[in-house]
């Protein structure tokens, strides 16, 4: 009997001792937890409204395209007065063929000239509006990074009010962020970094 009862414990303490091991190496295996996100919001329609930078610019761009517009006046002009000019020769006659097809070149020139100019424009455009993300983006985790945060969403600017319900419900459904606190908005520090860092390049 007494030799049972040693048994008995001998089996137990292993059946114990397997589920320690077994237990143990799921904790082992087990994944850690994954780290808890700190999300913020940002408003990046807002700073390109509102980034010096990004107003200077459309300054100069609004510069350059009221030059294009006063070039192309200029060659309306141009092309007017060769017009009147068709009005007093006679058709079919050497100076009025060759009136004819200068006309002719200075109106292709001036649809060309509009066009190239108008393509400079927008790829100008383009390629400093991808800048100006690339600063926003850049200044929002160096912001975000300051204040603990590791997650930055667009936060979407107000409702525009509006007469159509499709045109609400289309704004509506681009909404990515359906409420979030103040505290975890960081446009304005964002805004005013990026202000501060452009005034400070400036000559």
């Amino acid at each position: 009997m007494k030799k049972f009862s040693v048994t008995l414990l001998i089996v137990a303490a292993l059946v114990a001792g397997v589920g320690f091991l077994g237990r143990s190496g799921a904790q082992d295996s087990a994944p850690a937890s994954a780290p808890v996100a700190r999300v913020a919001v940002c408003d990046v329609q807002e700073i390109f409204t509102n980034y010096t930078r990004a107003k200077d610019l459309l300054a100069q761009l609004n510069d350059k395209r009221q030059a294009l517009a006063a070039e192309d006046e200029q060659r309306g002009k141009a092309l007017d007065a060769l017009e009147v000019e068709l009005g007093g020769l006679k058709p079919g006659s050497k100076e009025y063929e060759a009136r004819l097809a200068e006309a002719e070149r200075l109106r292709i020139d001036r649809t060309v000239s509009e066009q190239s100019g108008e393509a400079a424009l927008r790829r100008e455009h383009r390629r400093l509006t991808m800048e100006m993300y690339a600063e926003v983006s850049k200044m929002a985790e160096a912001v975000a990074k300051e204040r603990g945060f590791n997650l930055v969403i667009y936060r979407d600017p107000d409702l525009v009010d509006t007469d159509e319900t499709l045109e609400l419900l289309s704004q509506i459904r681009s909404r990515k962020v359906l409420y979030s606190d103040p505290s975890l908005d960081i446009t304005k520090d964002v805004l005013a970094r990026l202000n501060e860092a452009y005034r400070g390049s400036k000559p």
